[in-house]
């Protein structure tokens, strides 16, 4: 009993601070051991040469744009419906450059110039703007470059599209073979991803948060916000352009479907669904829209409407998307773990090694019963 009557505070509550660290101990061990995990089933589907081996190609694909799109509108607040302009703009980069006889990796580097030479033209126009007028004006950028790829068909075949037959190679590995481009489409997403978890980590990634939560504020502080707006739309842009150029080797045409408004879309889905501002949740919800695409459309004929449903019911019940569910169901565990550690019975404290026993009836008490002196140290001695 304590001074004031109430029960001891059981001492098995001492130990959550121990199972506290031990949760996280296990939350720092599981991460590589489900980061690994996950690897090895994605590279095993790649190089499965089945069906599944596309499939997961091309969620790769549209994972490196998703998770450019997140780190701009999910960290930085600004969504823009233009990223699949930029898909385009890198696939058309590389398609027009092998029709006038430039080499593969020629055809790479001009695809590069033109998306980051666009990217910083636009850039000029878009950062001023903020909320749903960057919205718009993503959007018309977008559709813009959509209009040029179908009427403009001396440059781009227009419905026909651009045929690309000749992939780079390195060193004896030669892209042209669709395994080989698989693995290093998996080896380009994990650099990227290695690259914006960084970022997001970077004071950059910081004053993107703050731009997001109160921009004002950070202006007052000295920041450029205009100059953090600008590189931030810019490496989004870039990661699209990335992600056209391994979708135009992946298959071998680009046309004007690959700019159309939807896939700004199905890119917003993915980002949503899997958990904005996470850079991680997008590489999920590209594998969720890609299913539905490639997958659920065979067997189903309204997918869409199936699709749409979906992504309601999951804004509706789980705004923070997979992410979000994962983290949920994590939290879950960690409750659950706490709970069970401070329900085990407790241990019987130990007597000191060459002390006095002081449990009620040993000998400390006995002797004082000899002396007739109350106990000095007994608890709840007077």
């Amino acid at each position: 009993m304590s001074d004031g009557g109430a029960p001891a505070r059981p001492r098995a509550a001492a130990s959550s601070p121990a199972a506290r660290r031990a949760l996280a101990v296990t939350d720092l061990a599981a991460w590589p051991v489900l980061s690994l995990a996950a690897l090895g089933v994605v590279t095993y589907f790649l190089l499965s040469g089945s069906y599944l081996s596309t499939i997961f190609e091309d969620v790769l694909i549209y994972a490196i744009a998703a998770m450019g799109l997140d780190l701009f509108g999910g960290y930085g607040g600004m969504v823009s419906l233009g990223q699949a302009g930029f898909i385009g703009l890198g696939a058309y980069g590389v398609g027009i450059s092998a029709e006038h006889g430039f080499g593969p990796w020629a055809c790479v580097a001009i695809a590069v110039g033109v998306v980051i030479g666009f990217a910083a033209a636009t850039a000029v126009v878009a950062v001023r703007v903020s909320g749903i007028t960057y919205v718009i004006i993503t959007l018309a950028i977008g559709q813009i470059l959509w209009g040029l790829s179908y009427q403009w068909t001396s440059l781009t075949g227009g419905d026909n599209g651009i045929p690309v037959t000749t992939a780079p190679s390195v060193g004896p590995f030669d892209l042209s073979d669709q395994q080989t481009l698989r693995v290093a489409t998996l080896i380009v997403f994990l650099i990227v991803f290695g690259l914006l978890m960084l970022i997001v980590r970077s004071p950059f990634g910081l004053s993107l948060r703050g731009m997001k939560s109160n921009e004002r504020r950070l202006r007052a502080l000295g920041y450029q916000t205009a100059h953090q707006r600008c590189l931030g739309y810019m490496i989004a842009s870039f990661l699209g352009g990335i992600a056209g150029i391994l979708y135009v080797y992946a298959n071998l045409l680009v046309s004007p479907s690959t700019l159309e408004f939807s896939q700004d879309g199905y890119l917003v889905l993915m980002v949503v669904l899997g958990g904005i501002g996470t850079i991680w949740g997008p590489a999920l919800g590209a594998i969720v829209i890609v299913l539905f695409q490639q997958e659920v459309s065979i067997y189903v004929a309204r997918w869409q409407t199936l699709m749409g449903l979906t992504f309601i019911a999951a804004v509706a019940f789980k705004p923070d998307g997979i992410a979000g569910l994962l983290r949920a169901a994590r939290d879950a565990l960690h409750r659950a773990a706490t709970v069970s550690a401070r329900s085990a019975p407790a241990r019987p404290a130990a007597a000191p090694e060459g002390g006095l026993d002081l449990t009620p009836g040993g000998p400390a008490e006995d002797q004082d019963q000899r002396t007739g002196r109350p106990p000095a140290h007994r608890p709840g001695a007077l």
